[in-house]
């Protein structure tokens, strides 16, 4: 810097020009610097702020696609996932937005949630939590309510609810979740891979609200879970519980099932047992009652499987329709064998009709026990039907056991010493309808109809469901009789095993198929330990088979076969 004289002789300070220089850099360079490290994060290398921008608001969510539906043949919902919220609350933002402090709030969000206030000021009292759980599953409508009351404070996540609008009915073939979202018991559990869906993971970004505001993309895709169709006409499923119910009550039995099968398709229409329980309200949930009892409960037949023992002695050349037994009671291995109904002698027709122990009990012991098994098993006993249901038992046969009493050949000729399940009766009598043809069954709606196999010699067949009718008509199946229709059945009163030995308790069954001229439906019902009026299979089960079987002749308009008779006087 030097003192400079002007052309008007005045001294003025100028800076050098090596000054000047110098001021300017170290002016410039700090903006060329922040400029240029700009230009480098920036422009050339924006990577670390995207990132870092993007750590902020960017973050991965699911979607969910809801579980698949169960419906009936028709397309009636048996269970269906229904969108609700989940409600955790936040106790810190309760706190800082004042929310916990205003009763006039605490009190709404506690009327919403269904819950006591001061159940509510207790979970939320403490402001360092932060997450409590305060409704597992709530409605959209109440969810959007809580919403305008908390911001933060109240956190809703996307969740399903199992819904199943049949209730009881339908309860133990259908099934339910638990906690986790996975089936347990009848289809839910049974087809639960199917039924189940998978989420799909997106991308985007998030407010502080923790809401989308925009959608990057998908990161991984989800899968919906596949809906079942099945078998079940829900007309007839809501008709026949309700009836057997009904018997159930009347007869102060402990429980019974039925089901009642398509014979020309092999689908099951009807699959019921009662008691049962509410899917939707678990509260006083009983997991005996959950049981599909049609397929897991075990019991010994009795006189419902004298047809098929006594097609093997014919199928044997053992005996023949003309042959009379002696029917009369007789001792094997110091046991009276008898009847409830005596008769002195009575042919193999007489012998169905009128449900002789002791005829059939001649004839298995005449036939040895393992042409009697090997019947049994052609006709689907000691094997699961294959409807995929959990829980399916086999049922037990022995047939394999080293050694037969006398006694206990007699006894099989009458149904005990054999355990079956109820599904595995109406498959037998459904073969019995079609002429001695075996075909598979199935609780899944049918496009295709399997070809059958041929189990028994249709003559002999033939001729066991002239028998069969006779049970119906004069035997002892009369109330099972339904009118303008040729109905074959049999029915079935076994003691039930206990302690070792048999007690006083019976099992009440009948079994049949309906029309005879071209059978379209066959049922079995069992009922459990009746105490009121009656114990035998045709006064206790029977009126339960007539009144479903005629309704579901009604409901898909099959002809009557049975010509009226015209009493009036001309």
């Amino acid at each position: 810097m030097a003192l400079l004289k002007d052309s008007q002789g005045s001294n003025r300070l100028q800076l050098s020009k090596t000054r000047i220089i110098v001021l300017a850099i170290f002016m410039i360079a700090p903006i060329m610097y922040m400029v240029g490290n700009l230009f480098y994060i920036q422009i050339l290398h924006p990577e670390r702020l995207i990132a870092e921008g993007n750590a902020r608001v960017i973050r991965n969510y699911k979607f969910e696609p809801p579980r698949g539906l169960i419906t009936d043949r028709k397309g009636k919902i048996l269970a269906i996932s229904v969108p609700v919220k989940t409600v955790d609350a936040d106790p810190k933002f309760l706190h800082e937005e004042g929310v916990y402090k205003n009763k006039k709030k605490m009190q709404q969000i506690a009327d919403i949630l269904e819950m006591d206030v001061n159940e509510l000021y207790k979970k939320t009292s403490d402001p360092t939590r932060r997450y409590v759980q305060l409704k597992r599953y709530l409605e959209l409508e109440n969810a959007a309510k809580l919403a305008k009351i908390s911001r933060k404070g109240l956190v809703l996540n996307d969740t399903y609810r199992r819904s199943y609008p049949t209730g009881e009915v339908n309860a133990q073939l259908v099934g339910i979740l638990n906690g986790e979202g996975k089936g347990i018991y009848g289809v839910e559990q049974s087809f639960n891979r199917y039924l189940t869906s998978t989420a799909t993971t997106n991308v985007g970004k998030k407010d502080r609200y923790n809401n989308v505001i925009e959608n990057d993309g998908v990161v991984q895709e989800g899968t919906y879970g596949g809906n079942i169709i099945l078998s079940i006409d829900n007309r007839l499923q809501a008709y026949t519980f309700s009836k057997l119910k009904e018997r159930i009550e009347e007869v102060d039995a402990e429980y019974g099932m039925a089901t009642l099968l398509d014979v020309k398709t092999g689908e099951v229409l009807s699959m019921v047992s009662y008691p049962s329980f509410d899917p939707n309200n678990r509260v006083h949930f009983d997991s005996t009652n959950a049981q599909n009892r049609t397929v897991s409960s075990l019991f010994e037949p009795g006189s419902t499987v004298k047809p098929i023992i006594a097609l093997a002695a014919l199928e044997a050349k053992s005996t023949n329709w003309k042959e009379v037994f002696d029917t009369r009671p007789f001792i094997v291995d110091g046991k009276v064998v008898k009847d409830s109904h005596a008769m002195a002698s009575g042919t193999v027709f007489d012998i169905i009709k009128f449900s002789s122990n002791t005829g059939m009990a001649r004839i298995a012991m005449r036939i040895g026990p393992h042409k009697a098994m090997n019947m049994l098993n052609r006709y689907g006993l000691g094997y699961k039907t294959g409807s995929l249901l959990v829980g399916e038992s086999a049922g037990v046969l022995n047939e394999n056991r080293p050694f037969w009493a006398d006694i206990d050949k007699a006894v099989l000729g009458f149904g005990y010493g054999i355990l079956v399940t109820n599904l595995q009766m109406v498959q037998a009598y459904a073969n019995l309808a079609r002429g001695g043809v075996s075909r598979p069954l199935t609780i899944l709606r049918r496009k295709n109809i399997p070809e059958g196999k041929l189990v028994s010699d249709p003559r002999e067949t033939r001729n066991m469901i002239a028998a069969l009718e006779s049970v119906v008509d004069s035997g002892t199946g009369g109330k099972a009789a339904i009118d303008r229709y040729r109905v074959a059945g049999k029915t079935g009163t076994a003691k039930i095993a206990e302690g070792g030995g048999y007690g006083k308790e019976y099992t009440a069954t009948f079994a049949g198929f309906a029309p005879i001229s071209d059978p379209r439906f066959a049922m079995v019902v069992v009922i459990s330990k009746p105490h009121a009026k009656s114990y035998y299979g045709g006064t206790v089960s029977g009126p339960v088979f007539s009144a479903v079987m005629s309704r579901a002749l009604q409901v898909y308009n099959i002809k009557p076969d049975k010509v009226a008779v015209d009493n009036t006087s001309k």
